[in-house]
């Protein structure tokens, strides 16, 4: 990469008023200034742009990415069932390789430079290295958080929960041996539901991830574990450097213990109010000291952009403020939640929430340089709003994303993505789905032929919709 690279004319957010200047150096912020003068520098022209901090997503199904689209009318019941017991049982390697990778691109595409990528189709050891690799090789910034999760495979991998948290063990000690200091991709675990396992195999994954010093994700408060933070907490469990996952059945007593024990919050609105998981806790969070931050969950429903999630979330956030004040026979005389709240929720409460605030997240001098120009050109911007921030938080699409940057790297540039060659990847991409369509199919007619699944998620759905589960 070139040693400096000039961001010359752009309106930087959070920076001065007015055209600004932001100088990179190798992979930092070295001076944002209304004038830089750096003859030997690259210099990229920003003026009529925006010039922001890269999106942060805390919580991705990457893996899901080879299967797009296809949960758009399902709830959370039929993707257990149609997901975990079905596709997710058709997935090799390669097709994890390839949906991490083209998945990974997509978010940078969107402007998203930093993602936590919850892989939890750890068929195999195979399956997880795929996943690393596929992350590392499209050069987005990510936490991958090693699902322990029991996936349905005939004949079992793993014999029981002790043989995958012994391959978890291992995996750690040698991934994290063979990393380096500039590595953009960092390792976490991603545990198995509360009430799936037993406390005591919750509190074994737990000792791993606590033993490598490693970040934890959980999906908490959702179908049957409305009580894990509970359970959690009674265990001696609970505390920091864990990421919580939805929370929507949590009670506000469980969101403060989270606050308290010093975890934080992803919220993904759009799964939670197409699923059923109940209407996102973004209000209840913010009222016990919990910053939201915000997750794309999984392309196999809807598209894979931030903008998409900062207006659910903050306009649903809105709503439900204003219909305290309706129910009172009012009208609401102000609007509490502003956009600079919802892009919050989209940049430095998420590195915040990964123990990244001092590198990313912002647009400041030392931090590194993970960057988005986005356009104001198109018809949607005419004419453009005053207020950058709306701009940005309202008014912006994807297709506006025109640089991507980062540690100083483009990934992104004039609209497209730097050294990537598109129809390789849609070609791999589109043989791997048709492999995935082909082995759901054999996946559901073995489950409507009255074959009994191994995993626990079987009795996830049967406590969730009190039948049994096929």
């Amino acid at each position: 990469m070139p040693k400096k690279i000039l961001i010359q004319g752009g309106s930087v957010v959070g920076g001065p008023s007015g055209p600004c200047d932001l100088l990179i150096e190798y992979d930092r912020i070295a001076a944002i200034a209304p004038s830089i003068a750096a003859d030997d520098a690259e210099i990229v022209d920003a003026a009529g742009m925006l010039v922001a901090p890269g999106f942060v997503d805390t919580h991705r199904h990457i893996w899901q990415t080879g299967i797009r689209g296809v949960a758009a009318d399902w709830s959370l019941v039929e993707y257990i069932r149609f997901i975990r017991l079905g596709y997710a049982t058709a997935y090799r390697p390669e097709d994890v390789w390839i949906s991490n990778y083209t998945g990974s691109l997509e978010a940078l595409d969107a402007g998203i430079t930093t993602v936590c990528d919850f892989c939890h189709i750890v068929r195999t050891p195979d399956h997880a290295d795929a996943g690393l690799e596929g992350l590392s090789a499209a050069g987005i910034r990510a936490q991958f958080y090693y699902g322990f999760y029991d996936v349905p495979t005939d004949p079992p991998y793993f014999a029981d929960h002790a043989a995958r948290v012994a391959h978890a063990r291992h995996f750690f000690d040698t991934r994290l041996a063979a990393r380096t200091g500039g590595s953009l991709v960092s390792l976490g675990a991603a545990l198995t539901e509360v009430n799936l396992i037993s406390i005591e195999d919750s509190g074994n994954e737990i000792a791993v991830a606590r033993d490598f010093d490693l970040p934890i994700t959980a999906h908490t408060g959702t179908l049957s574990t409305p009580d894990s933070v509970s359970k959690l907490r009674r265990a001696g469990l609970l505390g920091p450097r864990m990421l919580h996952v939805h929370c929507n059945a949590s009670s506000d007593d469980e969101l403060k213990m989270i606050a308290d024990s010093g975890g934080s919050l992803s919220v993904t609105p759009e799964t939670e109010l197409q699923m059923g998981m109940g209407i996102p806790v973004t209000n209840r969070a913010l009222a016990v000291g919990l910053q939201p931050t915000l997750g794309i969950d999984i392309v196999s429903d809807y598209s894979g952009d931030m903008f998409a999630q900062m207006r659910i979330a903050l306009q649903t956030a809105r709503a439900v403020d204003n219909q305290k004040i309706l129910d009172a026979g009012k009208m609401p005389a102000t609007i509490g939640l502003k956009v600079a709240d919802a892009f919050a929720f989209a940049t430095i409460n998420g590195a915040r929430a990964i123990g990244l605030e001092d590198s990313i997240g912002s647009l400041e001098v030392g931090k590194q340089a993970d960057i988005i120009l986005v356009r104001q050109d198109g018809i949607h911007h005419a004419p453009r709003a005053e207020d950058p921030l709306a701009s940005l938080v309202l008014q912006a699409r994807p297709s506006d994303i025109d640089s991507v940057f980062v540690a100083g790297v483009a990934r992104k540039r004039a609209g497209r993505l730097v050294g990537v060659d598109l129809e390789a990847v849609r070609a791999k991409a589109e043989a791997s789905a048709e492999h995935l369509r082909a082995g759901f199919t054999r996946a559901i007619a073995e489950q409507s032929g009255g074959d009994a699944t191994r995993s626990a998620y079987a009795s996830e759905l049967a406590r969730a919709t009190g039948e049994t589960a096929r």
